[in-house]
């Protein structure tokens, strides 16, 4: 079954819904990139989702499902039916229409699975200048950023402005466990035109600090008014 069937042009109805029929996804990967091939499932067609390194995989745009899916080839499918294995899954709230679908590579030392993270795209929730911090680690941990402080719950995110001005300029950013150790400290570069999301990582290595890595995104320029 073609993606394209699920595609909608109709912009100026979905932003007259409430809670619109159509949602608007991109995908990233907390390793950048799969050591496997990994599948979206659309009713019952499995998308492909080219992952890309350090960047969000292309956007497509379908209609809002009850849950959201994302599956791997099975080699050996006797027993699963269509060839696929279900990896992780997630419900999207009704109020998100653009939403970007994090799938988290499992600690395999801990034999974890497995997840999916959706975070609520949208310029208003996120909007440019603003920082994303995404807890993969599990425990809780707190973020000092830009004056302000918030406690982040593992798998959860936290949207921090930076209240930099039109030149931009550099945001003091602290991490710390939840003993109130410092895991992190550095000065963030932070733009009106561009927002950034930070993901904080479990260690490489037992006894390792966290791993920090960034996913920047360039917000769409604004075209001059023409003159009369």
């Amino acid at each position: 079954m073609p993606l394209l069937i699920y595609v909608s042009l109709m912009t100026g109805v979905i932003l007259a819904e409430p809670y619109s029929k159509v949602i608007e996804c991109s995908f990233v990967h907390s390793a950048d990139t799969p050591d496997r091939e990994l599948y979206f499932r659309v009713g019952d067609y499995y998308h492909p989702i080219e992952f890309k390194k350090r960047e969000r995989a292309g956007i497509i745009s379908l209609q809002r499902m009850a849950t959201f899916e994302v599956y791997e080839v099975v080699a050996n499918h006797a027993d699963e039916g269509d060839g696929y294995r279900l990896l992780a899954s997630a419900q999207v709230p009704a109020h998100y229409q653009k939403v970007l679908l994090l799938v988290v590579e499992p600690n395999k030392e801990e034999g974890a699975k497995h997840r999916l993270i959706v975070i609520d795209d949208s310029t208003k929730t996120f909007p440019g200048s603003a920082f994303l911090f995404v807890n993969l680690c599990r425990q809780i941990l707190k973020v000092d950023f830009g004056g302000a402080s918030e406690d982040i719950g593992p798998d959860k995110v936290a949207v921090m402005p930076s209240e930099i001005g039109k030149k931009g300029g550099f945001v003091p950013c602290i991490i710390y466990n939840d003993k109130g150790e410092k895991y992190y400290e550095n000065r963030l570069y932070s733009q009106q035109t561009a927002r950034k999301i930070v993901f904080i990582g479990p260690p490489k290595l037992e006894g390792n600090l966290p791993v920090v890595s960034f996913l920047q995104q360039l917000l769409p320029q604004k075209l001059p008014k023409k003159l009369p």
